[in-house]
């Protein structure tokens, strides 16, 4: 009898708890849909710029086209480009931009535990950290290179990026004074710089190393459809509340914690009604 007591009982914890792992889920997914949904509404709403290229040294751009529901194009998508970065930049126009050849199979780096391949144009060594084969990433890169529109070219750096940044490249920046461009800094860069960065915008310390780096967690910090529209990075009161409202995923964050303590706090108080 108490055996059948306890198997009836571990069959109600396991069923309860399947399904409030699946109720759970629906629920997050169904709320972080509509909150997405709205806010990529919003926002196409308000852009009137839809034919540009995002020049990033990582793949933030493809962050902004993929939320857009615009074509993908810049070469910086799927990649990462660290020291030279700059380097890169400067040397857009430049024939040989798009040459690139694939390194030594030992300069392959982990990142996360696993390897990625790694090529090099004349000016900067790029880490194809979002492909497997390198042959592919080397036809992308060539084809969205030939897809760059050069009237309207927007700039994006992290000076956060890896620490591979330094004084020298803020001052370097400060002197391009590119149009169209945003630059990401945090209290790290602070503790190597502390004058004014061109079109700087103040990222808070990031709670995971590689939030700093993905669009979904730094558009809340200004407003990116006014950059598109005008090539200024500002912010706004507007703007706060509808991104913490729409697009923040730190909201997500906040609503998964919130639901998960929730079902914790109801789930014991049905397991003793069964």
């Amino acid at each position: 009898m108490i055996t059948k007591r306890l198997v009836i009982y571990h069959f109600s914890i396991g069923y309860w708890m399947s399904m409030y792992s699946k109720k759970f889920r629906e629920i997050l997914k169904h709320i972080f849909y509509s909150r997405r949904t709205l806010g990529r509404y919003y926002s196409l709403k308000r852009i009137k710029n839809h034919d540009f290229t995002i020049i990033s040294d990582n793949c933030w751009g493809r962050g902004v086209y993929k939320f857009l529901g615009l074509p993908c194009n810049t070469p910086t998508a799927g990649m990462g480009i660290e020291r030279d970065y700059l380097d890169f930049i400067e040397n857009l126009n430049s024939e040989s931009a798009d040459e690139v050849t694939e390194l030594d199979e030992s300069h392959c780096e982990a990142i996360a535990g696993r390897t990625y391949p790694i090529g090099r144009t004349p000016y900067a060594k790029l880490h194809f950290f979002r492909y497997n084969n390198f042959t592919v990433a080397q036809r992308l890169f060539r084809m969205r290179f030939k897809n760059i529109n050069k009237e309207n070219l927007y700039y994006k750096i992290d000076f956060d990026y890896y620490n591979c940044r330094n004084k020298e490249d803020i001052e370097r920046w400060n002197k391009m004074q590119l149009p169209n461009s945003v630059a990401f800094y945090s209290d790290e860069t602070l503790k190597f710089y502390s004058g004014k960065i061109h079109n700087g915008v103040y990222i808070k310390k990031k709670m995971h190393p590689l939030n700093n780096f993905h669009f979904g967690f730094n558009q809340k910090y200004f407003d990116f459809i006014t950059w598109l529209n005008t090539g200024i990075p500002n912010q706004t009161l507007k703007y706060k509340v509808l991104n913490f409202i729409l697009l923040d995923d730190g909201i997500n964050i906040f609503i998964a914690k919130s639901l998960r303590s929730t079902f914790k706090k109801i789930s014991p108080k049905i397991l003793k009604r069964a």
